[in-house]
């Protein structure tokens, strides 16, 4: 008895302080990620950074198209046999299949939609070429990299994969400087930062091989498991991954390249939300993945929903009281958006909350009834393009905040829904 009192306090803080510097070193991360995109916003005029702006758009479409819950399902199922090196090797060997397929499936129709949208910003076919090519490249890095995450986060080395990402961060900083210094293209800037994404992959597949036992298997019960979500999660996937860039999609067909680019300067604001993003991926959800019991689930959940909105709270409270000084910081050309800066923030701060719950449900493979999304968002969706003026900044907002809490709402029935009809699972043997 004397020995688990002494040693409880002694794990507990720990494991705070383990914590509290993941802390320190996330902020720092996020500090430079943020000056890199101050600086860029600067350091380019809004043609330029409008592009920018749609090649991230870009990747983060074709990276979730390409998901189709597989990332979630590798969370669930891995929460359960993490500690077996083998059915690791063999998870992860099933998902990179699956992910590799969907891959193929969707570069064509991928590759035709950002020619239309680099058209539409009128950029000349060699340039526009090379960064469909950087895109497809950049998406590729990002699929293998998540799932190498994932092995990192439920083994507990999440010190040595923010370590990565502090040193890439960094690299990555270093060379956009120096292509701004030299007044290089975009196409230049992105193509470093593909470089640094490869690197980053290289790093995190080593550190992930000491958890993993080699081998080139994979594992029908797992592509059983991983296929009936993919089906359930087909035409949500494809229709999400357009609705999450949503923004800059209306912005192209109703309103002008200059709007592109203020929405992305507004988003840059939204760098603030990845502080505790990494902590909720790194931290909480691996443990709420390996949790079993209804208890536990519950109140990890509500632990990680009250933390998203203690720290939503005070952007909104600055935004609403020292607009000008967020407006300072994204640069003079666009200190004509204080109108939409506070009702930019509480719409993508309820697009946050609603994506951490969606995150929680994700981490435990609660995703299935997300076939039902699309039937219930799209009349909203349609009804809103055809009542709102989408050339006007603030009505294109206004369609994001409608859309975010619909989101909200969805993903509460789901948890709930999830909840309810959760039983105690065995691990798979």
């Amino acid at each position: 008895m004397h020995v688990r009192t002494c040693w409880a306090p002694a794990s507990v803080a720990a494991a705070t302080q383990e914590k509290l510097i993941f802390l320190i070193v996330q902020v720092l991360i996020t500090g430079i990620n943020a000056l890199l995109g101050f600086l860029l916003l600067r350091g380019m005029n809004k043609s330029e950074y409008a592009v920018y702006t749609i090649v991230f758009s870009l990747l983060a479409i074709f990276t979730n198209i390409t998901n189709m819950g597989i990332t979630p399902a590798m969370s669930g199922i891995g929460g359960k046999i993490w500690t077996d090196k083998w059915k690791m090797q063999a998870l992860l060997n099933t998902t990179l299949k699956l992910r590799n397929q969907l891959s193929w499936w969707f570069a064509g129709p991928f590759a035709v939609y950002c020619i239309w949208q680099f058209g539409e910003a009128g950029l000349h076919w060699l340039t526009l070429s090379v960064l469909v090519f950087l895109l497809l490249f950049a998406a590729w890095v990002q699929m293998q990299s998540a799932f190498y995450s994932i092995v990192l986060q439920l083994n507990k080395a999440v010190r040595q994969l923010q370590k990565n990402e502090l040193w890439f961060v960094l690299l990555k900083f270093a060379g956009v400087i120096a292509l701004l210094a030299l007044g290089s293209p975009v196409i230049l800037i992105v193509g470093w930062i593909g470089v640094c994404l490869f690197l980053n992959l290289r790093v995190n597949r080593d550190l992930s091989a000491r958890f993993l036992e080699p081998h080139t298997e994979t594992d029908s019960r797992f592509q059983t498991e991983i296929n009936s979500i993919i089906r359930s999660n087909f035409f949500r996937t494809v229709y999400w991954s357009l609705e999450g860039q949503i923004s800059i999609l209306l912005c192209t067909l109703f309103a002008t390249t200059e709007n592109i680019a203020d929405i992305g300067a507004l988003g840059r604001l939204g760098v603030y939300f990845s502080i505790f993003q990494a902590f909720i991926l790194n931290y909480a959800l691996p443990g709420l993945a390996k949790s079993q019991d209804k208890a536990g689930i519950l109140r990890r959940a509500k632990r990680i929903l009250s933390f998203t909105i203690a720290l939503i709270l005070p952007i909104l409270g600055w935004a609403l009281l020292h607009p000008w000084s967020l407006l300072w910081v994204l640069g003079p050309h666009y200190t004509a958006l204080q109108p939409q800066l506070f009702f930019y923030l509480l719409s993508i701060s309820v697009g946050q909350v609603a994506n951490v719950l969606y995150q929680i449900c994700a981490s435990k493979a609660w995703i299935q009834i997300n076939r039902f999304y699309v039937p219930l968002a799209l009349p909203l969706q349609i009804a809103m393009i055809y009542f709102l003026n989408l050339s006007d900044l603030s009505q294109v907002i206004l369609f994001i905040g409608i859309n975010n809490l619909f989101f909200l709402l969805f993903n509460t029935v789901m948890f709930v829904y999830s909840f309810n009809r959760h039983l105690p699972a065995s691990a798979l043997n």
